[in-house]
């Protein structure tokens, strides 16, 4: 019995002379929080995921740029004509995309017209000489719009259009929004233009220089030129027997 009271009062003594474990200290208030471990990997899915709209495929940044550009509206013309100044863009597949069907043509025009603007632009479609396409450092873009009636009415942005559209004005469906569009280098005002944009039956399609079709010619492989394109041409001479 004594040699059990010993031990415990060894032990009991030893317990005493330990040194007490050091508290940790304060947090400060101007220290960081403890971080995790960053794994940029995760992280990067994790972002994805929470910011595409397309099911968490990760392709979230280009639903987003279709959305953009799904808007009938000159922010979403710039939207979609911007991807044309991409330096992976593949120019002939754009302006693929914005072939107009029958249906289109005659939400444009008026029935007689129609089919003939289809019918000559045909061709340029069919040969794939259909291409837009910005010159040589044109990295920006600008765009003007009007309505089929402000065509008609030569008014406002309507007079940015090429003079042809004077021609064929009252054959626009008066409430549709038409867009003139161009490439230009940084600080210019001139560039590679094209005309016809339109957003019709809930996508962007063009019928680029449609007044060609009313002298039996296409549009959209001559519709490249500069911002003169607005300006009338002069007029032909009439023809008639020379004077001897």
């Amino acid at each position: 019995m004594r040699l059990v009271l010993l031990g415990l009062a060894l032990g009991l003594a030893a317990f005493a002379c330990s040194p007490a474990a050091k508290p940790k200290p304060a947090l400060q208030a101007d220290q960081a929080l403890p971080s995790e471990v960053d794994d940029a990997d995760a992280s990067a899915a994790a972002w994805a995921h929470e910011g595409d709209g397309d099911g968490g495929t990760g392709e979230g940044g280009s639903a987003l740029a279709a959305s953009g550009s799904m808007q009938g509206n000159e922010e979403g013309a710039k939207a979609l004509i911007s991807q044309f100044v991409s330096p992976t863009a593949d120019h002939a597949a754009l302006t693929r995309s914005l072939k107009p069907t029958s249906a289109d043509y005659k939400a444009l025009f008026d029935a007689a017209t129609a089919p003939k603007i289809e019918s000559a632009q045909a061709k340029d479609w069919e040969s794939g000489k259909a291409v837009i396409k910005p010159g040589d450092g044109q990295t920006e873009v600008k765009i003007v719009s009007a309505t089929g009636a402000d065509l008609v009415a030569w008014k406002g942005a309507a007079k940015e259009f090429p003079g042809g559209y004077r021609k064929i004005a009252k054959h626009l469906v008066p409430t549709m929004t038409f867009f003139r569009f161009k490439f230009t280098k940084p600080g210019e005002d001139t560039g590679t233009a094209y005309d016809g944009l339109a957003f019709v039956n809930g996508h962007w399609v063009i019928a680029s220089k449609p007044y060609r079709a009313l002298d039996g010619k296409g549009g959209l492989d001559e519709a490249a030129g500069d911002d003169a394109a607005s300006k009338p041409g002069k007029k032909p001479k009439p023809k008639g027997k020379k004077k001897k």
